[in-house]
């Protein structure tokens, strides 16, 4: 019986048809702005937006555009471990200026942008005093405990999240410096220098709280 030759040249043969691989799903992105203070209330109110928007959009990301004068330090710090136990990836870019414990918050995030003209404020933590308020030496002592213990909390997270070492740390509270994008890009507070920019049609809130 006669049989089909075999091909003598099977580089001649038709090449085989790659599978296509499917496209990358697209990130939902929910961006926020953020210019204020840090204190309780903003922040119980900011962390209820943020738990309605989870809850609602289901968001792959939070994009924060992000600018603070600091404020009460258990306040920024409980803000921070709450972002980061959040279902979605936090992104923060400064828009502004980051002083004080909103630097910790800014690190919440797991990609880290600062616009060009953009800075960040370090300083040792402060307690105000009331006009006619007395002490004991327990009580300044407890004080001085209390503003140790958020200097360390800070210093821990800033150490934990950057290459600023913790003596470098130090040396910045007792100085009190405002740095720059280019100080911040080489100690790993930011990523990249960028500017701001919400595409057109994305999902968007722009949060003030009285």
């Amino acid at each position: 019986m006669a049989q089909d030759a075999p091909n003598p040249n099977p580089a001649s043969a038709a090449p085989a048809v790659a599978e296509a691989k499917p496209a990358p799903p697209q990130q939902n992105i929910f961006y926020i702005n953020y210019f204020d203070q840090i204190d309780a209330a903003r922040v119980k109110a900011l962390m209820g937006i943020c738990t309605q928007i989870i809850t609602q959009k289901k968001p792959d990301v939070l994009y924060f555009l992000f600018s603070s004068p600091g404020g009460q330090v258990d306040a920024g710090i409980a803000l921070y471990n709450f972002l980061r136990s959040l279902p979605a990836q936090i992104v923060m870019h400064n828009t502004g200026a980051i002083d004080s414990v909103a630097t910790v918050i800014f690190l919440a995030g797991e990609r880290r942008y600062a616009a060009k003209h953009s800075s960040f404020l370090f300083h040792g933590v402060q307690m105000q005093f009331g006009k006619d308020s007395t002490a004991q030496p327990s009580h300044l002592k407890e004080r001085l405990s209390r503003l140790e213990s958020d200097e360390s909390k800070i210093t821990g997270i800033v150490a934990e999240r950057s290459t600023l070492t913790e003596g470098e740390m130090r040396d910045l509270f007792r100085e009190g410096q405002s740095k720059d994008v280019t100080f911040a890009i080489e100690k790993n507070i930011i990523h990249e220098i960028r500017d701001p920019k919400i595409p057109r049609g994305a999902e968007f809130a722009s949060i003030n709280i009285n």
